[in-house]
């Protein structure tokens, strides 16, 4: 069967010119691979991606890596948690933990066969998103929880000398940050953009964004997620971060109430330090 040619299709020509596309461009169309590795990569920066054991790499260094993305750093966790979690959200003792190396209890629990409730993640700022299940079926999803590191991944790396003293041990476990670990194995990967120039949507905040911003920046209480800053007296000093930089994606994983001093140490916000509305929050 003959396909339709579709740039010579009467109702398609009208759509481009309504839509204002140039009659001689030439749309790049990238692999359907390519696009999905870009999906898959945003996943793992911001929500997290469900993995099966082939898809993960454990390097020479004993660093966990996703198989499609060499030399970038995965944590990996249990998402659908059985139990109350949110009964008690300052003990964290009793949330899993996440892993970063191949530790015995990751090799325990592959020998168990329940190596596939994991999946991966590079959000940085120590926060996780799980499941709760109840008697076997999931009743909420997307809960924001800080996580613990996994002690036999610090031991198994000999993170920071992990394992020397106990006083060392001490000092790297309640010390440890993501961010820190991740700015510290990973190394650059390049990933090709789907868009080109001429078809990249705007990158524009939402309409309601204001209400979404101020919304948000009252549900973590008006205090800054890094530096831990109280800015409830002065609401200005205080940013929603978008985490992939996509100023429309408003899902709360993709989300960071920040202060603004903190604000301009994210990737590609230096420029925050030279505008002059800032000046007095530096």
């Amino acid at each position: 069967m003959k396909l339709i040619n579709f740039n010579e299709f009467l109702s398609f020509k009208k759509m481009r010119e309504n839509m204002g596309i140039p009659k001689d461009y030439k749309p790049k169309f990238e692999s359907s691979e390519a696009i999905l590795r870009e999906i898959k990569f945003k996943e793992i920066k911001t929500k997290g991606l469900d993995i099966s054991i082939d898809e993960l790499c454990v390097a020479s260094d004993k660093t966990l890596e996703h198989k499609d993305f060499p030399g970038q750093k995965m944590l990996v966790y249990i998402r659908d948690f059985s139990g109350d979690y949110v009964k008690d959200e300052k003990d964290m003792a009793y949330f899993p933990k996440f892993h970063l190396a191949w530790c015995s209890t990751l090799d325990g629990m592959h020998k168990s066969k329940k190596y596939d409730r994991y999946v991966v993640s590079q959000r940085n700022d120590g926060i996780f998103l799980l499941n709760k299940a109840t008697n076997g079926r999931v009743v909420k999803k997307d809960i924001e929880l800080p996580l613990l590191v996994c002690k036999n991944c610090l031991k198994a790396l000999g993170y920071k000398s992990y394992g020397a003293s106990q006083i060392i041990s001490n000092q790297v476990f309640n010390n440890f940050t993501v961010k820190q670990f991740l700015d510290e194995y990973n190394t650059e990967i390049h990933i090709e953009p789907i868009h080109t120039s001429l078809d990249q949507p705007l990158n524009e905040y939402s309409k309601d964004w204001n209400n979404i911003s101020y919304s948000y920046k009252k549900s973590k209480r008006f205090i800054c997620q890094d530096c831990k800053k109280d800015c409830s007296k002065d609401t200005a000093e205080l940013h929603v971060h978008h985490v992939d930089g996509v100023k429309s994606n408003n899902k709360a994983s993709n989300l960071e109430v920040v202060c603004v001093k903190c604000h301009s140490q994210k990737p590609m916000h230096v420029h925050m330090l030279s505008n002059p509305s800032f000046k007095k929050y530096f």
